[in-house]
């Protein structure tokens, strides 16, 4: 019960730190709520409470509700800007149309009052919603295009690195037991900086590298190879069919051509880079295949020459 306290509590702090960037429409949610019920308190009279039709009250009430909760989901998970205020707007118009048709069920309005009827109607909520959608409907377009690169990673794999967003081991041993028979090729690379003549980078700064090498991965691996994270500095591609040895040098080279240049720092970092490549000829499981790659992983940490080579070095096993 406790824990169960605890994760809700916690989700909860989460939810309300995305929402702090959007605070000006927090501010005029509230604010124009308690401004219609001004309205309606100064121009109408107060229905008594027996004469109150509940059940219109609960669903119209309840309307608002939601679209109060619409309106924090789609803040909570978007950046401010001109496509997420027309989103908001519109939720907001709509919220005080359901809000001004509960206030009909306590309060009566006399009929030279025509405002109520302009709120009701919801004309400039409905426009805005609209607007929003078809903005960010444009938005969603151009996102997929980039996105499509990355979709074979996102999809049906929860698992992702924090950092690179990449799938990781479990779903790497999945991809090679799932593989076709005819000789599935797995490349093993090491990426660190090379920090010998700078300042480590700070975990930001690390964080941030990760994501640019799985982007560099992911758009210059061969194709219909997939990328994966294995550790903090270890990479895998893997083929379902067997990868020339040029095409891996120009990824190694690739990254070894990278520059990156962390917070506080004069100079670039530069990247080290090394494969080494697996090819099954048979099928492996999950234990062999993890201790095969920690084998070569750890050859890689002890005999990684660095960034003075000009050309990959070629080290190919048949397993």
């Amino acid at each position: 019960m406790i824990r169960r306290v605890r994760y809700t509590l916690l989700h909860t702090y989460v939810f309300a730190k995305m929402l702090m960037p959007h605070w000006p429409w927090l501010i005029g949610l509230p604010l124009s709520m308690a401004f219609i019920v001004f309205l309606n308190k100064t121009a109408g009279t107060t229905i008594p409470y027996a004469d109150w039709v509940w059940m219109d009250i609960i669903g119209e009430g309840g309307l608002a509700l939601f679209m109060v909760t619409w309106m924090l989901i789609v803040l909570a998970t978007r950046e401010p800007g001109f496509i997420t205020n027309w989103m908001a707007f519109g939720f907001l118009c709509l919220c005080a149309s359901s809000f001004q048709d509960m206030l009909d069920e306590v309060y009566v309005l006399p009929d030279t009052v025509s405002w109520d009827k302009w709120i009701e109607s919801a004309p400039v909520g409905l426009v805005s919603l609209v607007i929003g959608l078809i903005l960010w409907y444009r938005e969603q377009r151009q996102l997929k295009k980039y996105l499509n690169n990355r979709s074979g990673a996102l999809q049906n794999d929860l698992a992702l690195h924090e950092d690179s967003f990449l799938p990781q081991w479990s779903a790497l041993a999945k991809a090679v037991q799932g593989a076709p028979a005819h000789q599935p090729t797995l490349v093993v690379l090491r990426v660190a900086p090379e920090v010998r003549s700078q300042l480590p980078l700070s975990l930001q700064d690390q964080s941030k590298l990760r994501f640019l090498i799985a982007e560099m991965l992911l758009w210059n691996s061969p194709d219909a190879s997939q990328v994966f994270q294995l550790t903090g500095e270890g990479y895998a591609l893997l083929s379902a069919s067997p990868v020339s040895q040029e095409q891996i040098n120009d990824v190694v080279l690739l990254l070894r051509s990278m520059r990156f240049r962390g917070k506080g720092h004069k100079q670039a970092t530069l990247l080290e880079v090394k494969s080494r490549t697996l090819i099954f000829e048979n099928a492996l499981s999950d234990s062999e295949l993890r201790s095969k790659v920690q084998e070569v992983q750890t050859d890689l940490a002890m005999t990684c020459d660095g960034i003075q080579n000009s050309q990959s070095i070629a080290n190919v096993h048949v397993v």
